[in-house]
């Protein structure tokens, strides 16, 4: 993959982040590469969430600004940020019972009012996206049926039912085993390919981020350390500045992407 040259939608400039008094980033500037995957990394306590929080309009900065499409963000109805931009927080929540149709419809609430009701638009959008993330035979069946690949693609079509082409992804693999994080990604780096979605997420591993992600952003201290393509930023150098790790890095054998291999303790020769 290589990162494009599309410029970018979505921007924060000279912000400072935090909760209450407790800051998190200062003065951080953040361009969100359009038509792109881009991929957030970093140790925890970092700052990764904080940004996409901001950047989702979920946190207001306590200075500089996000601008979408230009307009601060803040000045734009949430209605309006809600169609043209989808959040997934960590681990969302769903009541019990709740079917996977009754919570990927609740992705056209953006689109609801009092002299608007659900239409058949609506309806066609969400067999459309459950058609598209391969849920369609799920539809009646309650998310906590599901396994847990199931449940992140039903949350993800929830999101794309905002008929949205911007998505913020906070950590979309947390807690699933290998197989399922896989089947996310897959579906991430589908949406990007072949509906031109712009994808903002947050991941830990650094592998699979490198071999999804157009670009990615690494973070330290609630700072941009790096940012690039993920040959620029996975470097030994780089990952011992970010993480304090020390490894190698080769290319993956499948991919051809930077494959990041850890060195410990026990792994290391005495001229090291």
């Amino acid at each position: 993959m290589t990162e494009t040259d599309h410029p970018a939608r979505l921007l924060a400039e000279s912000v400072t982040l935090g909760y209450g008094d407790v800051p998190v980033s200062q003065d951080l500037d953040f361009a969100v590469a359009d038509r792109a995957v881009t991929a957030i990394i970093g140790p925890n306590g970092c700052g990764k969430s904080t940004l996409l929080r901001a950047l989702g309009r979920l946190l207001r900065p306590n200075a500089g600004q996000v601008t979408l499409d230009g307009r601060r963000i803040t000045a734009i109805p949430p209605r309006q940020v809600a169609r043209t931009m989808a959040v997934l927080p960590q681990s969302p929540q769903a009541p019990p019972g709740l079917t996977v149709a009754d919570l990927v419809a609740r992705g056209r609430h953006p689109y609801q009012s009092w002299y608007r009701q659900w239409s058949s638009t609506d309806a066609e959008h969400v067999d459309g996206v459950l058609e598209l993330t391969g849920l369609l035979e799920q539809a009646e069946r309650p998310l906590e049926r599901l396994s847990g690949g199931q449940r992140q693609r039903a949350w993800i079509a929830m999101a794309l039912a905002q008929q949205t082409d911007l998505l913020l992804l906070d950590e979309p693999t947390t807690f699933l085993d290998l197989t399922h994080q896989i089947e996310v990604l897959d579906l991430v780096r589908a949406l990007n390919r072949d509906h031109e979605r712009t994808v903002v997420m947050v991941l830990h591993d650094l592998n699979l981020a490198a071999r999804y992600a157009h670009r990615l952003v690494a973070m330290r201290d609630g700072a941009v350390v790096s940012s690039g393509a993920p040959d620029e930023v996975l470097t030994p150098d780089s990952l011992a500045r970010v993480f304090g790790l020390e490894c190698t890095v080769i290319p993956d054998p499948v991919s051809g992407t930077p494959l990041v291999v850890p060195i410990g303790v026990a792994d290391r020769s005495p001229s090291r």
